[in-house]
């Protein structure tokens, strides 16, 4: 699946229907005929079926969408299958258990709690908090305890240990857009297929509280599919232009008017991060947190790693303190 870049496409005003007609039989025909064989017989082949019907939305009801999606989601409460898309090194990770289950608390603005357990024993193999500026992790088999600010991005040896609670959040919480401080505007991406609109947002540094239209900034696109309106991807972009996340949302369903995808595809290039969540029940929403399930504190007998010191670890690793507590 194909999407615009920023800077780099032309929009599109329209879109003309296609069809393909593939006739069948004519081969066939002849074979028998060759073969002196009496039987007749036509094949139908399907035409290749036309995309649905595109629906209109403006720039301001697709915006609208977003920001209405955005408010409308509190807390969540999630039991969830993980699993590794091809070619990710996240697969040596969960295809040593085959199948992981995981269980996520979030409440906005920026606090999640993900636990995920081993198959058949369900014993924890990693559990993981963030409250938007430290993150912090758990893995019992290594006995490491892994504390670092969510700003901090270097991929680890080994693959479990790069795992983020923050990147999860961002994918299950679309971001409102901020009309005060993000400028935005649409494009169209039609093809031979599913159609989209896609939701491009900009960001400025701030100078008196507004935006500088001389120095805006690629933050982020939300791509919708024409014929159901539906959120289909988000994509992230860092400071420096460069795709940071790709998140793909199918399988929509509707929880008392509430629609919420349940399969996410989260991508994170830098990190070599390719994970696909799979909601196993209905999604919980906006129901109560005790403030406690977001606290998760360092077992005794764990190691503690602090993540984005200046100084060598005890394996050398450079940005990475190891101490034993």
């Amino acid at each position: 699946m194909g999407f615009v870049r920023f800077g780099a496409a032309k929009l599109s005003i329209g879109f003309l229907p296609f069809t393909r007609r593939v006739c069948g039989g004519l081969a066939l025909i002849a074979i028998l005929a060759a073969s002196s064989c009496a039987v007749r017989r036509t094949t139908r082949v399907p035409a290749a079926q036309a995309p649905p019907p595109a629906l209109e939305a403006s720039t301001t009801d697709l915006v609208s969408r977003i920001n209405a999606q955005s408010a409308a989601i509190r807390t969540l409460n999630l039991a969830v299958e993980l699993a590794p898309t091809a070619g990710s090194v996240y697969s040596g990770v969960i295809k040593e258990y085959r199948d992981v289950k995981a269980f996520i608390l979030v409440e906005r603005p920026a606090m999640i709690r993900m636990i995920g357990q081993a198959p058949v024993v369900r014993t924890n193999i990693f559990d993981m908090v963030s409250d938007g500026s430290e993150f912090r992790l758990y893995i019992p088999s290594q006995q490491k305890f892994i504390v670092g600010k969510t700003t901090f991005h270097r991929p680890a040896k080994n693959a479990l240990e790069s795992l983020r609670p923050q990147h999860i959040l961002e994918a299950l919480l679309i971001p409102p857009i901020d009309p005060a401080r993000e400028a935005y505007y649409r494009e169209e991406e039609n093809r031979s297929g599913p159609r989209y609109y896609v939701i491009n947002v900009l960001e400025a540094p701030r100078q008196g509280g507004g935006v500088e239209t001389a120095e805006l900034a690629l933050k982020r696109k939300i791509s919708f599919d024409r014929s159901t309106l539906d959120i289909t991807r988000l994509e992230l972009y860092g400071p420096e232009g460069g795709l940071v996340e790709s998140v793909q949302y199918s399988g929509y369903r509707d929880f008392q008017g509430l629609r919420y995808p349940m399969r996410i595809e989260v991508e994170r290039p830098v990190e070599d991060y390719s994970l696909a969540i799979t909601i196993l029940d209905g999604p919980k929403f906006n129901q109560p947190i005790p403030p406690e399930k977001f606290e998760l504190r360092k077992p005794a007998s764990a190691q503690l790693v602090e993540l984005g010191e200046e100084r060598h670890s005890e394996e050398g690793t450079e940005g990475e303190a190891a101490r034993g507590h």
